[in-house]
């Protein structure tokens, strides 16, 4: 900042002796006249100095009451300035009361797409008030409008410009420009508010999702798993084991009771029918309907036979089923995994005496 201080006090005094110079050779201008530089069109005097074109002011392309012509992409580049003697050379201008050069000068940085990227936002800024205030003293209030607007976009959050700088004209207009532009700041500045939240909402949401992927991994690698390995072999065991085995209990249930009582119907049937057979072939002087013996015979032997048949049947389908639904192994819970033991070497060194010397033996174990 007094860098920038300096090189605005170098040039308003170079300006000023500038003035002064072409004012001692100059013809005394009449009250209330501004004084106009030497051009071809307007011969100076004898004695006065020839016009400058380097000099600011007495180029007749850039003179005040000429029309304005925008500077091209090169004007600055051919100046040799860095950017920020350029930015005070065109302060200098504005301080000086020269708008048309002023604007040019202002023109030539903001609207150069690599010296504009190179000056500094708030900087920016304050350049392109400046060179609204220039237009407005030129009464180009939409070249002024288009300067503020440009700012504003830029930063909505702009500030007014300062008082002491700049006329109540160039406050004002900004305030107007501004006030034009408010729906648009604000539907800018809620976007920008909603990328923010999105933005700290994904931020948040992934720190999340690693954090419980972390304790995940963490939780995982300090326990184990133990399981119970299922046989084949047993899933051909009848009444329901199979099923017991690969945990389905209300199946495995079913089958049980189901071949128990075919089984024991099989069994008391054939029971009965060896009772009574046996009292038949052993009573000779028996008493009784034999024809009804024989029937008690026949009906035990056809019962047993229906058990024995439908235990067969059913005994077949659950061994199917438990072979259909085998299930290798069963987690049976998580313990702590067992952290390995520390890796310990020992090792010793032992010297003994031989015929002629001595021997060194090394023992370790690893």
């Amino acid at each position: 900042m007094r860098l920038f201080r300096y090189l605005i006090l170098a040039n308003l005094l170079a300006l000023s002796l500038a003035v002064v110079g072409r004012a001692a050779g100059a013809e005394p201008a009449p009250p209330g006249a501004a004084a106009v530089a030497a051009s071809p069109s307007q011969p100076a005097k004898p004695g006065a100095p020839p016009a400058d074109p380097k000099l600011p002011g007495t180029d007749p392309k850039t003179a005040p009451g000429t029309p304005h012509k925008a500077p091209s992409k090169g004007a600055h580049s051919e100046t040799g300035l860095s950017v920020e003697a350029s930015l005070a050379r065109a302060t200098a201008f504005y301080e000086a009361g020269q708008y048309a050069q002023c604007a040019d000068a202002f023109a030539a940085l903001l609207d150069d797409v690599g010296q504009s990227a190179s000056i500094a936002p708030r900087t920016r800024e304050q350049a392109s008030v400046y060179r609204a205030a220039c237009l407005i003293a030129l009464s180009r209030t939409d070249d002024a409008d288009a300067s503020f607007r440009e700012a504003i976009r830029e930063n909505p959050q702009m500030a007014v410009p300062n008082a002491i700088v700049f006329p109540p004209a160039v406050i004002e207009r900004f305030i107007v420009v501004r006030t034009t532009l408010m729906e648009e700041i604000r539907r800018s500045e809620e976007e920008r508010a909603y990328r923010a939240r999105e933005a700290a909402f994904a931020a948040r949401r992934k720190a999340e999702e690693e954090k419980i992927r972390v304790q995940r991994l963490e939780q995982l690698a300090g326990q184990e798993t133990f399981v119970s390995q299922n046989q084949r072999w047993i899933a051909w065991v009848p009444f329901g084991v199979g099923q017991f085995q690969n945990h389905d209990v209300g199946l495995g249930a079913l089958f049980l009771t189901t071949e128990v009582l075919l089984a024991g119907t099989a069994i008391g049937a054939a029971s009965i029918e060896l009772s009574l057979n046996a009292q038949a072939k052993g009573g000779a002087g028996l008493g009784g309907d034999v024809a009804q013996l024989n029937q008690n015979i026949h009906t035990a032997n056809d019962v047993a036979l229906i058990a024995t048949g439908s235990l067969i049947l059913v005994a077949a389908g659950g061994i199917w089923q438990a072979n259909a639904a085998f299930v290798p192994e069963f987690p049976l819970g998580v313990r702590p995994r067992r952290k390995p033991k520390p890796f310990t070497s020992e090792t010793s060194a032992v010297v003994v005496p031989v015929v002629g010397g001595a021997a060194l033996s090394v023992f370790g174990r690893f």
